[in-house]
């Protein structure tokens, strides 16, 4: 069975009150009069009336004069349906309408609102009846019960006097002392916790706020209780402009809890603040959500503490890429030739061993080249180790710009560069040692009038059973070696160990 509201409650028993009140005072003062009763009573007068001028016509024996004033009485009130003298012995002496008919339908003597019954009396005894009989009610008895002035006041009494009383009582609870609702000893409680709490009716107004809560604005904050706890001006700055999406309404709507909401609110005496909101319903034995808990946790500290750490993350995290950064240029200042920025012959070692390691467990080829400036001592000796200098520079930048990123360059010593190539068999390799000896001739020192640059190379692949770096160096070094005694500025091939290091001319 639903329960009724207190205020709904309270609403029906004064309604029920003063319809009681009413009642008694009609009973005891006739307040409200009978319309029934009004109308026999004025009906009554007509009919003595009447009767008295009938009673003279009669004496004087003018029937026919009582005939016409019936009849102009019927005329002028059309609700008359017949009037009527009869004597005693139930003799019609003049009538004006079907009196005979109508009358018929009455039972008995006793006067009513369609119906008039008048003695007429000589010499003390009664001589016979005036009789007058009006056209019934249209709308029946239920109609003139329900219009009767005592029940159209109870009934408005019930309708709007059940409406201004609930309005009143809505508006009148609103100034009442919400916090009486909460027992002391629940309030001392709640006193003690840290977070704020909050307990709000279904309307959404605080009925309780713990200390906690108090303290979160600062002073001078006005008391929240009473008032809708999204109406709280410090608070509202941090929530949504439709009230119905504040945490706290769509618990009392769904009755489902809301959980770990972050609200940034403004507060009058310490600034912006975090507070994480947290809502419960609270309800009723049958289940119905009768208000809500609100709890407030302060998370400004915390997130204070976490943009420390942010930033600490961020100045970490900065220095680590310094660091990198750093760690790569002295990598690279520790692997690159300073002249030429290719790389060191102890990183090209290391890089070749790598490469071949691929090349073995991939099944490709590796090829190798040895570059020689031709007469590069007759250089220096001629134009100084400036120009020198320079030369061996341009050989190693048109070398870094024309090869592969893949291929691994590197300087030798003096004027004297290796090239590893993966994936490259000897064939190729030695189609792009001749590309390189002809760039060198082209670009190389044409700067510098009356020098002419040359290089002489030596291709070697590794083979089978030539595993060792510096053995297939040593082959591409016979190569090179046989380039430059074949004339410089041309490019020889070794074959690999197995077929006794024979050299292959590829001018």
């Amino acid at each position: 069975m639903t329960r009724i509201r207190p205020t709904l409650q309270i609403t029906l028993a004064l309604v029920f009150l003063s319809c009681a009140i009413l009642i008694v005072v009609n009973l005891l003062f006739d307040v409200f009069s009978d319309p029934d009763a009004q109308i026999i009573r004025v009906r009554n007068a007509v009919a003595e009336s009447l009767a008295t001028q009938a009673a003279v016509l009669l004496q004087r024996g003018d029937i026919k004069e009582l005939e016409l004033t019936f009849s102009a009485i019927r005329k002028q009130n059309p609700s008359i349906r017949s009037v009527a003298v009869r004597r005693s012995d139930k003799t019609i002496v003049v009538q004006s309408g079907d009196h005979v008919g109508v009358w018929k339908e009455h039972d008995g003597e006793a006067s009513a609102a369609t119906r008039v019954y008048v003695p007429l009396l000589n010499g003390g005894e009664r001589w016979g009846s005036f009789e007058m009989s009006y056209v019934p009610d249209e709308h029946g008895s239920v109609y003139r019960t329900l219009t009767h002035p005592l029940w159209v006041t109870l009934l408005f009494v019930v309708s709007i006097g059940t409406l201004a009383y609930w309005v009143y009582l809505r508006r009148a609870l609103v100034y009442l002392d919400p916090s009486a609702v909460i027992p002391e000893r629940v309030q001392v409680a709640f006193n003690v916790m840290a977070e704020g709490v909050v307990v709000l009716d279904r309307a959404g107004r605080v009925l309780l706020a713990n200390s906690a809560f108090r303290a979160l604005p600062g002073e001078g904050t006005a008391d929240p209780v009473g008032k809708p706890l999204s109406t709280l001006p410090w608070l509202a700055v941090g929530l949504v402009a439709e009230p119905t999406m504040h945490p706290w309404a769509q618990t009392i709507d769904t009755g489902l809890p809301q959980m770990a909401h972050a609200v940034e609110v403004v507060t009058p005496t310490e600034g912006r603040k975090t507070l994480t909101v947290n809502c419960a319903p609270i309800l009723d034995t049958r289940g119905v959500v009768r208000g809500c808990l609100v709890t407030f946790g302060d998370l400004t500290e915390l997130h204070l503490a976490n943009d420390r750490l942010s930033a600490a993350l961020a100045e970490l995290r900065a220095s680590r890429d310094d660091i990198y950064k750093k760690s790569i240029e002295l990598e690279h200042l520790a692997t690159r030739d300073t002249l030429t920025g290719c790389l060191t012959r102890r990183a090209f070692f290391e890089r070749m061993a790598q490469a071949r390691e691929e090349a073995r467990r991939n099944q490709t080829p590796l090829s190798c080249l040895l570059l020689d400036i031709d007469l590069f001592k007759s250089v220096n000796d001629t134009f100084g180790h400036v120009v020198g200098d320079r030369i061996i520079q341009e050989v190693g930048s048109l070398l870094i710009a024309s090869l592969r990123a893949a291929d691994i360059i590197g300087r030798y010593g003096g004027d004297e560069f290796l090239i590893g190539m993966p994936g490259c068999d000897l064939d190729h390799g030695i189609a792009i040692a001749q590309k390189i000896r002809d760039s060198v001739e082209k670009r190389c020192g044409v700067g510098v009038a009356g020098l002419r640059v040359t290089v002489s190379i030596g291709v070697a692949t590794f083979g089978a059973r030539s595993d060792d770096v510096a053995e297939i160096l040593n082959e591409a070094d016979k190569a090179l070696y046989a380039a430059k005694s074949a004339g410089r500025n041309r490019v020889l091939g070794a074959t690999p160990p197995s077929s006794n290091h024979k050299v292959t001319d590829a001018a």
